[in-house]
């Protein structure tokens, strides 16, 4: 028995080296939260902190960690999936090659062709502060905060008309609407990027498609180019109604939760990191706007270390500063999904700040 459930611990300890790396040299707060990854190992046997609660006039005991960081059933092997371990691999030995990519500490962003002018007369009005921001400044100081260490530029916006650039387009079958095919900016954009470039995003305001036989896409990026693009999304195919059709007309809470949302899911490709396989997590994969929007807002334990050994942050404050940026939106723009984030920060930041040790 001692010597059976001793090779079931050390098979244990290797999986959880092999999801989320050595935390040997992580300080306590790290290892708090990196530790939760172990709820994708249900074997893993832990006393957790219980949260009850009223459910269908049934009482309900849930995990306060889970409520974080809800797993998703998984059947593949970590073999099979992107681990911390094996993206890390992988990314230091990608940036290696490109000369030392991981000094370089800048998101890049270039408009692509002209927007409507209620998108560039946006200002945003910081409750507390003279200062106000434009549309792309908002989207420039959320990455900034989301992936903290890291500095975003803007390019001077480029006019394909007035490039060389060889963008396939056509006309959506169902929309009307034209469309651009996503993976010709790369190379493009990759050449766009200054040499102090982490990455470069895309902007624009035309729909975008994948492929040929697939109608729509949100945004896609290329990890070897370190380059990617993005659209508004003004609509989705599937919900096409013609005789209902309404343009976006002003940015509301909506339309900027899309653009927060798809920019750091897509920035995050542009880190190496492949979808998601382990809990509910910005970084998830989806077939439609909808599903793509009904996900998290944040990355889950196994992503942020991904992150975090990229742009060296301090968790805590990285996601105080999270809470201070989605409390001044929600005052100056209410909507359900910023009271959302508000409070599912707090409960983060409450979390790690208790004195609940069991993942330590």
């Amino acid at each position: 028995m001692g010597s059976g459930a001793s090779s079931s611990n050390e098979r244990q300890s290797r999986q959880f080296n092999l999801l989320i790396g050595n935390l040997k040299n992580k300080t306590g707060i790290e290892k708090k939260l990196f530790g939760l990854s172990s709820l994708v190992q249900p074997e893993r046997t832990r006393t957790l902190s219980k949260n009850s609660h009223e459910r269908n006039n049934e009482k309900v005991e849930t995990l306060v960690e889970e409520e974080l960081f809800v797993p998703l059933y998984r059947e593949k092997s970590l073999i099979c999936t992107q681990t911390y371990t094996s993206w890390r691999a992988r990314n230091d030995l990608v940036k290696f090659t490109q000369r030392l990519g991981f000094k370089k500490k800048v998101i890049y962003f270039l408009p692509i062709d002209s927007v409507p002018d209620f998108v560039s007369n946006f200002n945003f009005p910081k409750s507390g502060l003279k200062e106000r921001f434009s549309l792309f400044s908002l989207i420039g100081t959320y990455i900034e905060t989301f992936y903290s260490g890291m500095n975003v530029k803007w390019l001077d916006p480029v006019y394909i008309t007035q490039t060389k650039w060889k963008i396939r387009k056509r006309s959506h079958k169902k929309t009307s609407k034209e469309q651009y095919l996503v993976s010709d900016f790369y190379r493009p954009l990759q050449k766009m990027m200054p040499k102090d470039g982490y990455c470069i995003m895309g902007l624009s305001w035309t729909d975008l498609y994948p492929k040929e036989e697939l109608n729509f896409v949100l945004g896609e990026a290329n990890y070897m180019t370190s380059s990617g693009v993005m659209s508004f999304g003004r609509f989705e195919p599937k919900t096409f109604d013609a005789d209902n059709v309404k343009d976006i007309s002003s940015i509301d809470a909506d339309l900027m939760w899309k653009l927060l949302k798809v920019s750091s899911h897509e920035l995050g490709h542009l880190f190496g990191l492949e979808h998601c396989e382990f809990f509910h997590c910005l970084m998830n994969g989806s077939n439609s706007i909808q599903e793509a929007l009904s996900q998290p807002s944040f990355l889950c334990p196994v992503c942020l270390r991904k992150i975090q050994h990229v742009c060296k942050f301090d968790i805590t404050q990285r996601y105080e500063t999270l809470l201070s940026f989605f409390e001044d939106l929600n005052e100056e723009m209410p909507s359900e999904k910023w009271t959302s984030n508000v409070t599912w920060l707090k409960k983060c930041l409450h979390f790690l700040k208790s004195t609940d040790t069991s993942y330590m």
